[in-house]
């Protein structure tokens, strides 16, 4: 299991290097989530055999002033995550089984029901109410990202 969080988060360190540095945010998360999902062959999940354990496993990645929280988890048993309100900037892509996700939408007071097939993902903007549902042998990835808002224009006027 180690292997794989060694691929993912390189591939995630790699990945961010290359995107422009004035991007962040969920438009950032969108990027990324692209990126490892186009390189999805180089993650060596078909080897993977999860013997009798629950694996939650974590790293913080600090790469060109942004900060992300990866967490890598396998749910031997269901789980469940009832009106789940985001902190931060969310991405979350499935590995292994079907994950249901109903996000609330405020403006008409109802869930929105989302189901993730292995290999796809979703980004969801802080403060976003949702219940994720794992189901049993669910393998997730979960990556948040701690951005401040950066200040894109030129501060000193440079004509002569």
């Amino acid at each position: 299991m180690d292997i794989i969080l060694k691929e993912i988060v390189t591939i995630i360190k790699e990945e961010t290097e290359n995107i422009n540095k004035k991007i962040y945010g969920t438009t950032f998360l969108e990027i990324l989530k692209e990126k490892i999902l186009n390189r999805q062959d180089q993650i060596l999940l078909k080897n993977l055999e999860m013997q009798n354990s629950k694996i939650n496993l974590e790293e913080n990645i600090n790469i060109n002033e942004k900060k992300l929280f990866f967490k890598l988890s396998f749910f031997q048993n269901p789980k469940s995550l009832i009106k789940f309100k985001l902190n931060k900037n969310f991405l979350l892509i499935v590995f292994k089984e079907l994950v249901r996700i109903d996000i609330f939408n405020h403006n008409s007071q109802k869930n929105i029901n989302v189901s993730l097939k292995p290999f796809m993902g979703v980004t969801l903007s802080k403060g976003t109410v949702c219940n994720l549902n794992f189901p049993k042998n669910s393998l997730v990835m979960q990556l948040e990202t701690d951005d401040a808002d950066f200040d894109i224009e030129k501060k000193t006027d440079e004509t002569i």
